[in-house]
């Protein structure tokens, strides 16, 4: 492909920004399918609970959107109530906007960073925010911190 070809693609729009708001609806909705799920099985949360080995609190307060959860707790949910895939699921689209929010976060802070005063060293001012940013970030999920680190040559 030509330079000249390459220019005629439209760039992919940016996606829409996600709010702290839209994260916490994304997790209730998941929360309300999960009890929908568990009670369409005639299956009480302490059953649930027992069966998944995590606290009966937890999957209250899973199922009313007040805690998220790991991976762990939706496979188990999900083969207790035979769900077949659809809880892991919807909670791998929760985690990607809540991992969506916490890159926002991380970006906007680096932007403002880079828009005060230059600093003496931008190498070490930047590698210090990426720094802060990965020790703030969930061991295990990407992050744009990984994502910038990946692309360095060396």
């Amino acid at each position: 492909m030509t330079v000249a070809t390459a220019a005629l693609i439209p760039l992919r729009p940016a996606l829409e920004q996600v709010t702290p708001e839209t994260v916490a609806e994304a997790r209730r909705l998941l929360g309300a399918r999960l009890a929908d799920m568990r009670t369409a099985a005639g299956v009480r949360q302490v059953d649930l609970a027992r069966m998944v080995r995590w606290s009966r609190s937890t999957v209250a307060n899973v199922e009313t959107g007040r805690q998220s959860a790991p991976r762990e707790l939706w496979l188990g949910c999900d083969l207790a109530l035979g769900a077949r895939g659809l809880l892991v699921a919807a909670w791998v689209e929760t985690e990607a906007l809540s991992n969506r929010l916490r890159d926002q976060v991380a970006m906007e802070r680096i932007r403002l960073r880079l828009s005060e005063s230059p600093p003496r060293c931008v190498c070490r001012d930047l590698q210090r925010l990426l720094s802060e940013v990965a020790a703030s970030a969930q061991p295990g999920r990407p992050t744009v911190v990984r994502a910038v680190r990946r692309q360095r040559p060396g």
